[in-house]
């Protein structure tokens, strides 16, 4: 014998879902709208997210390091 779910009836409860970030990569300067660095192998609509020292595409994985991080470590060597 196979054990039958019980149907639940009724409607699903609204789940809220998280808003775009999008508008995040935009700034207003002197009435002007900017945006923040795109990917050169990708074209303007995308943007390269920036961490410690370095900027990355997750579209084409194209990495550019900052040169001041990478002089600093090539001269401890």
């Amino acid at each position: 014998m196979s054990v039958k779910k019980p149907k639940i009836k009724g409607k699903k409860a609204h789940k809220n879902k998280p808003t775009s970030k999008k508008a995040s990569k935009y700034k207003i300067e002197d009435g002007k709208l900017t945006k923040a660095r795109s990917c050169p192998r990708c074209g303007p609509g995308i943007f390269l997210s920036v961490s410690q020292g370095r900027s990355y595409c997750g579209r084409c994985h194209l990495t550019e390091f900052d040169k001041k991080e990478v002089d600093a470590k090539l001269e401890k060597k």
